[in-house]
């Protein structure tokens, strides 16, 4: 029997289920070794081979014993006879047996005279392969050994299984990932839009008012323009959902966001270090930190330090200002502006604690202490 006999539908159905396992060409595998290494102990052979029958080659993904090639063609091949097989294919001297006697193997220097293969069948019926054992004397095999190498067989096939879930799972969890890549992609898209959208309008309106009115939609005009372009600044940072950042970059580049909003002669200083962080924390970082930049350029600052370093399992990052300082008895918590309601309800999501005060430069401080 040959590989050849069978349909051409059906070898090619088992050549997609090879594929379908993804094992071919991979690196060497401790749990196939031992499985190759117990079969050639038990059935007491030097040489067993777990092998994986291609289009046009058996690729050997384990082999124990003195075989130094890791293919050979496949026709005529032993072990493409044997997955044709419902059962064990046993050869007990292989010069007595038709089908081996064309075998390169068998009538090369090798010299094989004994041969007994098990199929490496799918659950739907496809032999991918075979686990088989390989001497140079002519023997006999019992029934007993016979179900050793089956059972050998099973369990790799249970590590084939295994190994094709977790890729099943690992592409199933990747397709999920960008169909939510996609989605927030879009959603930051449309918000980005709508606060460009908002802070224009806002801009006209100021230029219709004046005095305090016109200083207050001014006001809101730039808010709203820093934090639509620190969205943007996230979307093009950090095209992943899976992706870490580095804080300081994102810190830097935010900052040259922040800086045109600055009073002339402003400047906002970085002092980092590089901390890898998931996107969504560096989303609640960015608005905090927008947040406290424009309420220190809001109060008169000109210069600002953001300040962020890692110690032990925690993350401080203070943003400091030049500006008058906070007011006597200052809450945040207790505040009612917009900006103070966001840095509370970003410090929440980040389980962060807050504390502020004076700042070495005699403004304003505030101090985030968040876990890693």
């Amino acid at each position: 029997m040959k590989h050849s006999e069978l349909s051409e539908d059906a070898e090619a159905a088992r050549l997609k289920a090879v594929r379908r396992y993804a094992i071919l060409d991979t690196p060497p595998d401790g749990t196939f070794d031992r499985v190759a290494s117990l079969a050639s102990k038990l059935l007491k052979t030097p040489i067993a081979i777990i092998s994986i029958v291609d289009e046009d080659r058996i690729w050997l993904k384990s082999r124990e014993g003195d075989v130094e090639a890791n293919e050979i063609p496949r026709d005529p091949g032993l072990c493409a006879s044997a997955i044709l097989q419902k059962d064990p294919w046993i050869i007990p001297d292989a010069l007595q047996e038709p089908l081996a006697l064309s075998n390169p193997l068998v009538a090369g220097e090798f010299g094989l005279r004994f041969y007994a293969g098990v199929p490496l069948r799918t659950h739907d019926g496809h032999g991918l392969g075979t686990l088989c054992v390989i001497d140079k004397e002519p023997r006999q095999i019992t029934s007993e050994q016979t179900a050793i190498l089956k059972d050998l067989a099973n369990i790799v096939m249970d590590e084939l299984e295994l190994r094709r879930n977790a890729i099943e799972a690992r592409e199933a969890l990747q397709l999920e990932m960008r169909a939510k890549e996609i989605l927030a992609e879009e959603v930051e898209h449309r918000v980005m839009n709508s606060l460009q959208l908002i802070s224009s309008i806002a801009r006209r309106k100021a230029s219709q008012y004046k005095g305090e009115t016109a200083e207050e939609l001014g006001d809101i005009a730039a808010r709203i323009g820093a934090i639509a372009q620190a969205n943007r600044q996230i979307q093009q940072s950090l095209p992943s959902l899976a992706q870490e950042g580095d804080l300081c970059l994102f810190l830097k580049v935010l900052s040259r966001e922040l800086f045109p909003l600055c009073p002339q002669g402003g400047i906002i200083e970085v002092d980092c270090a590089s901390i890898s962080l998931a996107r969504e924390r560096l989303v609640s970082l960015g608005h905090v930190v927008t947040e406290l930049v424009l309420n220190a350029v809001k109060n008169g600052a000109k210069r600002i330090h953001l300040i962020c370093e890692r110690k032990d399992d925690q993350i401080d990052l203070v943003v400091a200002d030049d500006g008058p300082g906070l007011p006597k008895g200052f809450d945040p918590d207790a505040s009612k502006g917009l900006g103070m309601a966001i840095l509370h309800s970003m410090c929440k999501k980040l389980e962060a604690e807050v504390s502020w005060g004076r700042s070495p430069m005699n403004g304003a401080q505030f101090k985030l202490s968040l876990p890693l």
